[in-house]
């Protein structure tokens, strides 16, 4: 793999990484909530999700997502309906007493990362985009790196990129929790949290099965 292909390769996932999508949106919802060190069991489930998610795309699962619309749509609004499910809790709680709050299930790390996790691993495009990306960026007959050396990179880049992404997201969520808290507005941060979580569903129902599925 050449310098260039890598610095090609990097600046694309950058571009992926930073564009709103059911990941971000639930790590600002997190973030909103725990500040910056509170997504971090989030960030851990997004990118358990992810490294499986590769795998899949390795061992070719991503052809049985592309050929399979009912598979796709299954996966998909199964995590549409938990993020939606999820988001509407929030708001419905919204006004809650604060210690009524700090009881939920979600203040478990556990919990979070169990959020991240099934919220990238219900998008099952993830599995098809990786099987369609890596390949752009493998050079095959490179001597000094063998195809599986250069996956690996490929996929710790993107990791670590993504996971960064969520990062600040999450930092920049939190940012604004503190600001809110301070002015008083604690009801109005919770409901922005319910509402990144929503919108996480919404961007997560967007996504349409491939176009060669059946």
């Amino acid at each position: 793999m050449s310098s260039a292909l890598l610095v090609a390769y990097i600046g694309t996932v950058v571009v992926l990484a930073l564009t709103p999508g059911p990941s971000t949106m639930l790590g600002s919802a997190h973030g909103m909530r725990y500040g910056a060190r509170g997504t971090l069991p989030t960030i851990a489930g997004d990118l358990t999700a992810n490294t499986l998610q590769m795998f899949a795309a390795a061992v070719g699962l991503g052809a049985v997502i592309t050929n399979s619309a009912t598979a796709f749509t299954a996966i998909k609004w199964a995590g549409v309906g938990y993020l939606a499910w999820i988001g509407i809790n929030h708001l419905r709680h919204a006004k809650d007493k604060l210690e009524q709050q700090d009881n939920d299930g979600t203040r478990r790390p556990w919990s979070r990362y169990a959020q991240g996790f099934v919220t990238s691993a219900s998008n099952p495009k993830a599995i098809v985009f990786f099987a369609a990306l890596f390949p752009q960026f493998i050079d095959p007959t490179a001597s000094v790196m063998p195809v599986w050396a250069q996956f690996v990179v490929l996929g710790v880049v993107f990791l670590t990129i993504d996971g960064l992404s969520v990062f600040l997201y999450g930092a920049t969520a939190g940012r604004l929790s503190s600001w809110l808290s301070r002015k008083g507005r604690v009801t109005t941060q919770r409901r922005i949290t319910g509402v990144a979580l929503i919108s996480a569903a919404a961007l997560l129902s967007l996504k349409g099965a491939p176009a060669t599925s059946e």
